[in-house]
C-alpha cells in the first residue's frame, strides 16, 4: 500500500507541474513568472511517461521454455494433478519444460494481481526429468506447491507484484543513457527512482528474513504427503545433481571449443552420476540444513518407485546432429571422470582472492545529493555504496585483472579502476570522492589499495 499511495501522490505532483506549466504559457505576459519554469511540466510529462511504460512492461519468458501437455507426459500431469487436489490449489495453468537442473511454480505479474489470485505456471528442467524418479519428482513439486498453501506466500502475491513493478521501472531507467539537458529535467522523476528503489530494498530485507522459514514451512507441507525419507532423499538427489550438471555444462564447453558436441548430454549426466559423489562442502548449505532439519537421514528401503517419467523424458530427449564431430555420452562420461579434479580446482580458484572495499563514514562534507549509489565488479553489482555512512563490501574473486566503478540513477559519475590481483590473497580497496560544483556531480574513486 505505500508504494500504491506513493504512485498516485507522485502522480498528483506530476499533473500539477503540468498543468503549472500550462498556465505559464497559455497566460504568458499577465503574470511575472520566467518561461524557465515550464521545466517542471516536462519533468512532469517525463515522469507520467516513464510510470507508464514500467506499468506496460512484463517480463516475457525466456525462449528454452517450452510448453507440454498432458499429451506428451501423462505421468507427471497425474503427479500434478494429485498435488493441487491434495493441497486443494486451483490447476496450474501452464506447464513448462526447460533445459535446466530447476522446478519453480511462478506467475507473471500484472496489476490486476494485487486484487485478484493469479495464475501459477510450473516450469521443471530436464535435468530433474531425466534423473529423478516418481517419488523424487513428487516430493520437490509438493515442495513447490507447497508454498502457495502458506498464509505468508498468499499475503506477498501483492506486495512481489508491486516489487516486479517496481524493479521494471528501476530497469528502463538505468538502461537510458541521459544527457546534461536531460538530468536538468528529471527532478520528479529523480525522486520517484530514489522512492522506488527504497521499497525494492525494503522488499528485498523483508524478503531474506522470511524466506528461511518459507522453504521450511514448504517442506513440511511435503513431508506431510510424502515423508521425510522420500523428500531428503530428494532434496539430496536434487542437489548433487544440479552440481553434476555444472560439470557437463563445463565440459560441454572445452568439447564445444573444439567443434565437438555430445550426442545426449542428459544419458551423459546420468552416466556421470554412477562415480560422481560430491563432498560436502561442495553442496548447498542451505539444502544441507534442510535435509539435517527434518532428522537423521535414514533410507526406507520399504519405498518402491517407478521411474516412468524418466523413461518418457530420456525418449523425448533429441540426439544432437549440428556438427559433424560427435562424441558418445558414453565416451563423454568416461573423459569428464578425470575432469572432475581439474574443475573443482578452477572453482576453487574463482574465489581464492578476497577483496574488501571500503569507505569511511562522513570522510568530507555530507553530499548534496545522491547519497546511495551500486558498487560494480566488472560491471556487475555487488552491493551499495553509502556518501554517508561509509560502506565494506566483501567479495571473492577469481585472480587477474578486475575493474571497479559505481553507478547511481543520476550524476554521479565514476572513474573505473583496474587492479590486478594475485591467488590467496586479501585486498583492501579504500574509496574516495569529491564534487565537481560547476558541471554539478559527484566522482567516486579508488584511493588507496593496500594488499594485507
Amino acid at each position: 500500500m505505500i508504494y500504491i499511495a506513493g504512485c498516485f501522490c507522485f502522480v498528483i505532483v506530476a499533473l500539477i507541474s503540468i498543468y503549472w506549466g500550462y498556465y505559464i504559457i497559455w497566460n504568458y505576459g499577465e503574470h511575472d513568472f520566467s518561461m524557465h519554469m515550464t521545466v517542471l511540466s516536462f519533468g512532469g510529462c517525463w515522469l507520467l511517461w516513464e510510470m507508464i511504460k514500467a506499468f506496460r512492461f512484463k517480463t516475457g519468458l525466456p525462449e528454452s521454455f517450452l510448453p507440454v501437455t498432458n499429451k506428451d507426459y501423462p505421468e507427471l500431469f497425474a503427479i500434478i494433478e494429485e498435488i493441487t487436489s491434495a493441497l486443494n490449489l486451483p490447476p496450474v495453468d501452464k506447464v513448462y519444460l526447460c533445459p535446466d537442473v530447476t522446478a519453480a511454480v511462478f506467475i507473471q505479474p500484472q496489476l490486476s494481481n494485487i486484487l485478484l489470485s493469479p495464475n501459477r505456471n510450473l516450469v521443471i528442467g530436464m535435468g530433474f526429468l531425466t534423473q529423478l524418479d516418481d517419488n523424487e519428482i513428487r516430493a520437490i513439486l509438493y515442495h513447490e506447491f507447497g508454498h502457495y498453501v502458506q498464509s505468508e506466500m498468499k499475503s506477498s502475491l501483492s506486495v512481489y507484484t508491486i516489487g516486479q513493478f517496481a524493479r521494471s521501472f528501476l530497469s528502463i531507467k538505468e538502461l537510458k543513457k541521459e544527457s546534461t539537458w536531460q538530468q536538468q529535467l528529471k527532478s520528479q522523476l529523480l525522486l520517484f527512482t530514489y522512492f522506488t528503489n527504497w521499497i525494492c530494498n525494503r522488499i528485498n530485507k523483508d524478503y531474506a528474513q522470511l524466506a528461511k522459514q518459507m522453504e521450511y514451512d514448504a517442506d513440511d507441507v511435503a513431508v506431510k504427503y510424502v515423508g521425510a525419507p522420500t523428500l531428503q532423499r530428494a532434496l539430496l538427489h536434487a542437489v548433487c545433481i544440479r552440481y553434476n550438471y555444472k560439470v557437463v555444462q563445463w565440459g560441454l564447453q572445452q568439447l564445444g571449443a573444439q567443434g565437438i558436441e555430445v550426442d545426449n548430454v542428459y544419458l551423459a549426466l546420468h552416466l556421470v552420476e554412477n562415480y560422481s559423489r560430491p563432498t560436502r562442502n561442495l553442496l548447498s548449505s542451505e539444502i544441507i540444513k534442510r535435509v539435517e532439519r527434518l532428522g537423521r537421514l535414514v533410507p526406507d528401503i520399504s519405498i518402491q518407485s517407478t521411474c516412468n517419467i524418466r523413461r518418457q523424458a530420456m525418449q523425448r530427449v533429441q540426439s544432437s546432429r549440428k556438427t559433424v564431430k560427435l562424441c558418445s555420452a558414453n565416451q563423454f562420461a568416461l573423459w569428464l571422470q578425470k575432469g572432475f579434479g581439474i574443475y573443482t580446482k578452477q572453482k576453487q580458484m574463482k574465489t581464492s582472492v578476497t577483496l574488501m572495499i571500503c569507505l569511511d563514514s562522513r570522510k568530507h562534507k555530507l553530499p548534496w545529493f545522491d547519497a546511495t549509489y551500486k558498487v560494480l565488479l566488472d560491471g556487475k553489482d555487488i552491493g551499495t555504496g553509502n556518501f554517508i555512512k561509509g560502506y565494506t563490501l566483501k567479495r571473492k574473486t577469481s585472480p587477474g585483472k578486475h575493474s571497479i566503478s559505481v553507478y547511481a540513477p543520476s550524476g554521479l559519475i565514476s572513474t573505473p579502476f583496474e587492479l590486478n590481483v594475485e591467488s590467496d590473497k586479501i585486498y583492501k580497496i579504500d574509496m574516495d570522492y569529491k564534487v565537481f560544483l560547476l558541471k554539478g556531480y559527484y566522482d567516486v574513486f579508488v584511493e588507496k589499495v593496500t594488499m594485507i
